[in-house]
Formats: structure tokens, C-alpha cells, sequence
């Protein structure tokens, strides 16, 4: 082989690496633009199903049940089955549980395709990063990571923004058709891009599974610090998901806000998140550490997130501004420093699996603990109870023993 048709290939790796993150990026982008067109509506979700705050809470905390049971399976799946039907799996879940329910005409059977759809983010969240793993060798993994890390915030972002007028005019109904139409498509073009990195030994960017130490799933299953991390990532989702699920209904609420506009307000750590995280990711890899900068997220945000019920006005921007630059820190490096902690990029899956637990818990246990706080004690207990699960998640992440 000559030295150029060696360069032609490396390059055409190097490419072809970006456009699968790409690809994958828009593609999980379907799963919090479905999981995230509760928090807006929900005051409209109340009046026409007759929910309480924590009835309607149940919306969002439903959709980690199935998430939570399938996380470790799926890492197993993904390894048996491969990329193209892990995918399908993934998007044609939250096809599927869209589609029932847009159609449903009572409190159960909407929770019921909420769990549906959960599967599918759960199967997302472990395909992609493995994904990312075989592509990107470590001195770029951090960057990828960072920026496939913006599909949470991205698609919560836009359902904020797109689900309250979209209600308004057509009905709640008309949010689920649309992320129906999105994951649909969605799916279609990453059945037809993204496929297993090739065993390409010493291409730019590119990890040669071939090359990896030899490391089996009872040797990931038994591993400490990825454990660590996802009681880390549980606190995190805990603290982020509820925080997201009830600021709009409070400041509607409470502070007498337009839901629209209320929606809106909630966004802004979202949307700086959307920076956040691949400038999180550049850091990492800058600065050759997963566990600094996630440390730094989780100490911000407890002493943040309380303030999102006590501020007000320009300082209540200023709390949500910084409050995004801290939460982005976080889903980065835990998800990094996962897939490395593992050993073995093959068994990338498996880690992020571990890590979806942690995750899939925190979806479910943290918009029922705030929900319930803010029925029996108020809104400031609630967001308070912020603080400590981010504390919780620093305590965690301090344990586990990552780079």
C-alpha cells in the first residue's frame, strides 16, 4: 500500500466518523423531543385528563420504568444483535409508543405508551455512545462525546420552545404527532448511514477494535467505579429532569407567567447546555480529565438549582444561564470516563447500559420526590431537595476512580 492510498483511507475514516456523529446526533434527538413534551403542556395535560401535579408527574417519571428494566438487557442486545437493529429497535419505540399515544383516550393508556417509549431512549442512549467508542479514539472521544451529548438538551430545547403554541392551536395530540413524524424520519436515516467502525490500525480518529485489550462482560459487570458513575448520572437525572419538569408549571403557577413564555424561561439551561456540553467535552480532553469536570457541574448546580423558585426577573435569567454552564459539564465526562473505565471500547455498550440504570432511576425517582414535595411542603422544599441530589452525585463521582 502506498503512503498516499494509506492517507486517502485514513482521511475517508476520519470523515466518515463525523458524519455518523452527525447522523447519530439527529437521530437521538427524537428521544428527548418525545420524553420532554410533557413539562411544557402540563398544565394543559391536567386540565384535560383531570391530573394532579403529581398525577401529571407520573408522565415523566413513567417513561423510566421500562427504561430502567431494559438498560442492562439492551447493552446485552446491542452486542448480539449489532448497530442497524439495536437502532431500529430504538426508533421504532418511539414510533410505536408515539403513535398509541396520540391515539389514547384515557390517563392509563398514555402512561402506558409512555413506557413504550421510554424503551426506545433506553436502547438509544446505550447504541450511541457505543457507537461513538469504536469511531473516535480516546484523545478525541471526549469532543465526540460532547457533542453527541447535545441531543438532550437539544431536543428538550425544541419541545419547549415548538409544544406550548403548537397545543394551544391544535391540541396536545398535534405535540405526539410530531415527534412521531421526527423519529420516523429519523430512524430511516440512520438505518441508512450509520454502520460498526472498521478495523482500521492507526487511522486519525478512528479506534481499531481489533486492538483493544481483551475485557468481558463479567469484568465490566464488576466494575466499581462504572457503578460509581451511575449513581453519579442517577443524582444528576434526579436533579435536571424534575428541575425541567416543574419550573414551567411553577412560574405559570405561581408567578403568574404565560405558559408559553414560561416554557421559554425553562429553556435557557437547556439551551446553553446545547454549548456546554461539547465545550465540556474539549475541556476534558484538553485538560486529560474526565472526573474535574464533572465534579465542578454537580458542586454549581447545588448551588443553583434551589434558586430557580427564589429568583426573579434578570436574576432568575442569571441563575439559569449559569445553571445551564454547570449541568452541561456532566453527562459528558460521566459518559467518557464510563466507556474508558470499561477497558475496552467493545464493551462500550455495556457501560453506558450500567450507566442508563443510573439514569433511567433518577427519571423516575426525582420528578415523584419533588412533585410530592411541592403538594406537602411547597416549592422551595422541592427545589431544594435539588441540592441534595447533586450532592449525592459529587459524593459518587469523588469515589469513582476515572481520569
Amino acid at each position: 500500500m502506498t503512503t498516499r492510498t494509506a492517507s486517502s483511507r485514513t482521511g475517508a475514516a476520519s470523515a466518515a466518523a463525523w458524519i455518523i456523529l452527525a447522523v447519530l446526533l439527529l437521530f437521538s434527538i427524537a428521544a428527548p423531543l418525545n420524553q420532554f413534551k410533557v413539562p411544557p403542556i402540563m398544565p394543559l395535560l391536567m386540565d384535560a385528563l383531570g391530573l394532579s401535579v403529581s398525577g401529571a408527574g407520573l408522565l415523566m417519571s413513567v417513561y423510566a420504568v421500562t427504561g430502567l428494566i431494559l438498560a442492562l438487557p439492551a447493552g446485552f442486545i446491542l452486542q448480539r444483535v449489532g448497530f442497524r437493529v439495536t437502532g431500529l429497535i430504538a426508533g421504532g419505540s418511539i414510533v410505536l409508543g408515539g403513535i398509541l399515544g396520540a391515539l389514547s383516550q384515557s390517563t392509563g393508556s398514555l402512561l402506558a405508551s409512555r413506557v413504550i417509549e421510554g424503551a426506545g431512549t433506553s436502547f438509544m442512549a446505550v447504541l450511541a455512545p457505543a457507537l461513538i467508542a469504536q469511531w473516535f479514539a480516546a484523545s478525541k472521544r471526549g469532543t465526540a462525546m460532547g457533542i453527541w451529548s447535545a441531543w438532550v438538551p437539544l431536543g428538550t430545547a425544541a419541545t419547549l420552545i415548538v409544544a406550548p403554541p403548537l397545543a394551544q392551536a391544535a391540541g396536545w395530540r398535534a405535540v405526539w404527532w410530531l415527534g412521531v413524524i421526527y423519529a420516523l424520519v429519523v430512524t430511516v436515516l440512520y438505518l441508512v448511514v450509520a454502520r460498526p467502525a472498521p478495523q482500521v490500525a492507526g487511522a486519525d480518529g478512528i479506534q481499531a477494535p481489533a486492538e483493544a485489550p481483551r475485557v468481558t462482560s463479567r469484568d465490566v459487570l464488576r466494575n466499581r467505579n462504572i457503578w460509581l458513575l451511575s449513581v453519579a448520572f442517577a443524582a444528576f437525572n434526579a436533579a435536571a429532569i424534575a428541575s425541567g419538569t416543574y419550573l414551567p408549571t411553577f412560574l405559570s403557577t405561581q408567578r403568574g407567567i404565560p405558559l408559553a413564555q414560561a416554557a421559554l424561561l425553562a429553556a435557557i439551561p437547556t439551551l446553553i447546555t446545547i454549548f456546554s456540553a461539547p465545550g465540556g467535552g474539549i475541556l476534558s480532553d484538553r485538560i486529560g480529565s474526565r472526573k474535574k469536570p464533572y465534579l465542578i457541574g454537580f458542586a454549581a448546580a447545588a448551588l443553583l438549582l434551589p434558586l430557580n423558585v427564589i429568583a426573579s426577573g434578570s436574576a432568575l435569567i442569571a441563575v439559569l444561564v449559569a445553571g445551564g454552564l454547570a449541568l452541561g459539564l456532566v453527562p459528558t465526562a460521566i459518559f467518557s470516563g464510563a466507556v474508558e473505565a470499561a477497558g475496552d471500547p467493545r464493551q462500550g455498550g455495556l457501560a453506558m447500559a450500567i450507566i442508563q440504570v443510573g439514569q433511567n432511576a433518577g427519571m423516575l425517582i426525582g420528578p415523584v420526590v419533588v412533585g410530592a414535595l411541592a403538594q406537602s411542603a411547597g416549592w422551595t422544599a422541592a427545589f431544594a431537595s435539588l441540592a441534595v441530589m447533586a450532592l449525592i452525585g459529587f459524593a459518587a463521582g469523588l469515589l469513582a476512580r476515572v481520569r
